[in-house]
């Protein structure tokens, strides 16, 4: 691998690294998820370089002896103001960085893509943010492949009726026909099957688009949130800040 690397990154999270420096963590399309420092990232000029949630094209240096990754130069395409103004915001930008950062993809540059999008519509529209946020959901488990069609039972391959509820299965971790599922803690109603059905051929922003009446996309996006907690298979830690905002 070069030594010197230019790409762009979108900055998952920003940490201390000593009294001087700061880590973060990056998703690049090209390098995927990559942990690298900015060395004297805590003083002077270098504390504006890299700010979270943004999007930029970096410098990367490797030092394959140490394999270790530092961040030489970022100029930002994309810094957010109002996600960092709004603390619901705030928080839903997070819980996209950690899932991320918690469910590597073999399609970096998808996901890449994805999340980019999602930071600019919350940063647009933040109205919309619990549209946004489900519909961010359902395109990463398209781009993991672990969506369903919701057209059929994936345990029995029951074809669904028009109306029909459907229920959990924990080994597969998705939605099923009432008679092969194994948990009722996930419940999806018809009406939430067909948004998830109709939206999902479109890309981000068209389904992040698609308006529903506000009870319908309260518990479309109650839905996703457990279903993403079950996706990323581990403790997502900004879901419990995410559960305090109606």
């Amino acid at each position: 691998m070069e030594r010197n690397i230019s790409t762009q990154a979108v900055v998952l999270s920003v940490r201390r690294f000593g009294d001087l420096h700061k880590a973060v963590t990056l998703l690049s399309p090209e390098l995927g998820l990559v942990d690298a420092i900015i060395f004297g990232g805590r003083k002077g000029k270098k504390t504006a370089l890299a700010p979270l949630f943004s999007i930029s094209e970096m410098q990367i240096y490797h030092n394959p002896v140490k394999k270790e990754y530092s961040v030489a130069e970022a100029v930002s395409s994309f810094v957010p103001m109002a996600i960092t103004e709004d603390l619901a915001c705030t928080y839903t930008a997070s819980f996209f960085c950690e899932i991320i950062s918690k469910s590597p993809s073999d399609e970096p540059d998808q996901t890449f893509a994805l999340i980019c999008d999602a930071l600019r519509a919350l940063e647009e529209k933040p109205q919309n943010r619990k549209r946004i946020t489900a519909s961010f959901i359902w395109k990463l488990m398209q781009i993991s492949g672990t969506a369903c069609d919701l057209e059929s039972c994936p345990v029995c391959d029951k074809p669904y009726a028009e109306d029909e509820t459907l229920f959990f299965s924990n080994p597969m971790g998705v939605p099923c026909c009432k008679s092969c599922s194994d948990s009722e803690y996930l419940v999806l109603l018809p009406g939430s099957r067909r948004y998830l059905r109709h939206t999902m051929p479109m890309s981000f922003t068209e389904a992040a688009d698609v308006e529903i009446n506000p009870a319908a996309e309260d518990r479309i996006y109650r839905y996703m949130l457990k279903w993403a907690a079950i996706f990323a298979q581990s403790p997502l830690k900004t879901l419990k800040e995410l559960s305090a905002f109606s």
